[in-house]
């Protein structure tokens, strides 16, 4: 007996789903409301939005954070997608789940083209996921295909996908995330990662690719006339970099932009106006202190806890954001989910008790100088890296761990150096944050992106989460993940972000936030629905 699950195109109903933002309420947008048609035009119309370069946009080439897959979804699709509150049908109209989680049955759109003119068929998804699993050192951002068994063609536009284990949550992190790639094209290339021809970017998505410029960080879109769900209402999206995202705002430079935490009084600025309008939204992003639990004295659970009880976590959010953020989840999931845990351990500020704890771990101020020293008498030194964007927030920290008696340096550089040593393990402490925590799966590695944190029971939980198809089973073995983060503190949550969209509505009046984020939680208001007719939503 097989479970059905069938999603069929109501438009009505799918044009009801459409809020202004998710999780937070705005006066620019009840949560009842629908963003207005867009506004038709004879002339052509050109978005200019800011950016920077974020990877060739091929499945293979984008740099693995959010705005990376977005600048790539422009040109792929995948087999789901997600409206502002719920999964959508899109290369596929339509699946069925075996009852055991195991099969699944897509049922492609007729009549669906890449690019190039050729048509898409049920041996493109055959292909594309064969290609992954073939591929899967080449780029690992869509490393869960490897939990695909395999993929069987039915006919030209039935596919199903075989998988190793059930996956709670399939139709999310693999259906609507792998972007199906053309089997006519791809079958030729051996290193994915290299290719970089035009061909490269020939998807079946809303926009082709007119102009990758990496060193200016522009991208130019350009509408696909022929795209099934619509010819997008914008006809050319271009990326700039701009140095200020309020001033070019104000100058007519961009069109909207996205605002992040601290920026909160330059949004309450750009109101003022009165001719830009806000969505208001959970950014789903967490800024954290990352500990190298593998490098002593931060191997010791106390000193981790200890450290938490020195930091003032609500301090840094009023002094850094002035509001724009709440103090986080110790669990690291955002609270605007279902997968908050309301009820973790409370490192209230408290130094004297920090002070205790620190010497009950041997670090203690041997030498009267106002700084401990590891057991041996040996100085204790911690360097504190981060970027520059999160250099202020890396200060307090240092100045609440100087009160305890910890001598801290801060080491600011670029994303790209921080990333890397954090996977590589090569830090004491770090401040970096990152997406996606609406989706349990970024569970998987708590200190993301280093891998210095390993726990067997949690990894267990983790393994029977992401297969547990009953929601409120999941929910509970989530909930007992989140529990261990806060106990063990393989990282310190210091806040969320809130986000919000200004934007011009005279050029476009359609965004809207995706509940849970894009694809696998990407928080941005850039979901390719917004610039499609509205019937598409």
């Amino acid at each position: 007996m097989r479970k059905i699950v069938w999603i069929a195109l109501l438009l009505g109903l799918a044009l009801s789903l459409i809020t202004g933002c998710a999780g937070y309420s705005t006066p620019a947008a009840s949560p009842s409301a629908q963003p207005p048609a867009a506004k038709a035009s004879s002339q052509p119309t050109t978005l200019t939005l800011p950016g920077d370069d974020w990877g060739f946009p091929s499945p293979f080439g984008f740099y693995p954070r959010g705005p990376g897959y977005l600048r790539m979804s422009f040109l792929f699709d995948t087999l789901t997608w997600k409206d502002a509150n719920n999964v959508i049908p899109w290369l596929a109209d339509s699946w069925q789940a075996s009852d055991d989680g195991m099969e699944w049955t897509f049922r492609l759109h007729p009549g669906v083209t890449w690019q190039d003119g050729k048509p898409l068929t049920a041996e493109d998804v055959q292909f594309t996921y064969d290609y992954l699993q073939t591929h899967a050192a080449a780029f690992k951002w869509f490393s869960a295909v490897k939990k695909v068994d395999h993929v069987e063609v039915k006919d030209e536009r039935t596919v199903v996908i075989y998988l190793k284990e059930p996956i709670a949550g399939f139709l999310v992190d693999i259906a609507g995330s792998v972007p199906i790639i053309p089997k006519h094209i791809w079958e030729k290339v051996e290193e994915p990662g290299k290719f970089t021809g035009a061909d490269a970017v020939v998807g079946s998505g809303p926009f082709t690719l007119a102009e990758y410029n990496k060193a200016e960080g522009r991208y130019i879109y350009e509408a696909n006339a022929n795209y099934f769900k619509g010819k997008p209402v914008i006809d050319r999206i271009i990326f700039i970099k701009v140095n200020d995202n309020a001033l070019a705002l104000k100058s007519g430079t961009i069109d909207a932009a996205s605002f992040w935490g601290k920026e909160v009084d330059a949004v309450k600025a750009l109101e003022q106006q009165g001719n830009f309008q806000t969505i208001e939204g959970p950014s789903y992003w967490v800024l954290q202190i990352i500990f190298n639990v593998q490098k002593p004295p931060l191997d010791q659970v106390t000193v981790r806890q200890a450290i938490a009880h020195a930091i003032q976590r609500e301090q840094i959010v009023k002094q850094v954001t002035h509001g724009g953020a709440i103090v986080a989840n110790l669990g690291i999931l955002s609270p605007a989910t279902e997968w908050y845990n309301p009820d973790l351990p409370d490192y209230r500020y408290d130094p004297e008790t920090a002070g205790k704890m620190l010497d009950q771990a041997g670090l203690r101020d041997i030498n009267g100088d106002g700084k401990r020293e590891e057991p041996n008498g040996e100085a204790l030194r911690f360097t504190i890296l981060t970027t520059q964007q999160f250099a202020r927030e890396a200060e307090l920290v240092k100045a609440d761990l100087t009160r305890i008696g910890l001598n801290v340096e801060v080491k600011a550089t670029d994303r790209g150096t921080v990333d890397g040593l954090l996977r590589e393990g090569k830090f004491d402490m770090a401040i970096n944050g990152h997406g996606g925590i609406a989706n349990p799966n970024i569970l998987q590695n708590p200190a993301w992106p280093s891998k210095v944190y390993q726990n067997t029971a949690y990894t267990q939980l983790f393994d029977e989460q992401a297969r547990t198809m009953n929601p409120q089973q999941r929910r509970e073995k989530v909930f007992q993940m989140e529990e261990i983060i806060a106990n063990e503190l393989p990282v310190l949550t210091l806040y969320h972000p809130k986000i919000w969209c200004v934007y011009n509505p005279a050029k476009l009046d359609t965004w809207f936030f995706t509940k849970g984020g894009i694809s696998i939680g990407i928080p941005l208001e850039q979901n390719k629905l917004v610039f499609l007719p509205q019937q598409q939503h």
